[in-house]
């Protein structure tokens, strides 16, 4: 008759088996978890840095900056974001994800909420946004006011823009 000890689960095979499954477990619930919260990005296109879901955050953003009437130009300015960060060095850049990542994940790790950024109406979108500006935490204003400054200055770089804001166009030389 085979002698059992207590410690036979702790031989090789089966050790190996059962970590093998339960870390198999762990990272399929993790995946599923992971989509089942940021869901799937639709595609934006080739991008040279963002990924999908990056991009899907800033462009939600540029409605909640600018306003609704300026939802047309989310994808634009989401795209020059992007090229923007193609030129930039590896820790701004990844600095700049780690920022859209912390926006989109903000309603559940400030406001417990069960929903993402993305996943917001526009004017909880608005609300959100407007307590990261007025936060006490330096770096969700710093974050916030940076994005709304780089948003604000690629919209009114456009000269479709400027007749809307009465603006006549850069100076070039005397008026």
């Amino acid at each position: 008759m085979a002698e059992t000890s207590p410690f036979a689960a702790l031989r090789r095979r089966p050790f190996l088996r059962w970590g093998l499954g339960i870390t198999g477990a762990l990272l399929g619930t993790s995946a599923g978890g992971w989509l089942a919260l940021f869901g799937v990005a639709p595609s934006a296109g080739p991008l040279e840095v963002l990924g999908d879901r990056e991009h899907r955050t800033l462009a939600s953003l540029v409605p909640t900056i600018l306003g609704r009437a300026r939802h047309g130009l989310s994808s634009s300015i989401a795209l020059a974001f992007d090229g923007f960060l193609a030129d930039e060095p590896a820790d701004v850049v990844s600095d700049l994800r780690s920022a859209l990542l912390w926006i989109e994940l903000g309603p559940i790790l400030y406001d417990g909420r069960a929903s993402i950024f993305t996943d917001l109406s526009q004017s909880e979108r608005e609300a959100h946004f407007r307590r990261w500006m007025e936060s006490d935490d330096p770096t969700r204003r710093m974050v916030a006011t940076a994005f709304r400054k780089f948003i604000n200055f690629v919209a009114y770089d456009d000269p479709v823009l400027w007749d809307e804001i009465h603006y006549p166009g850069p100076a070039t030389g005397l008026r």
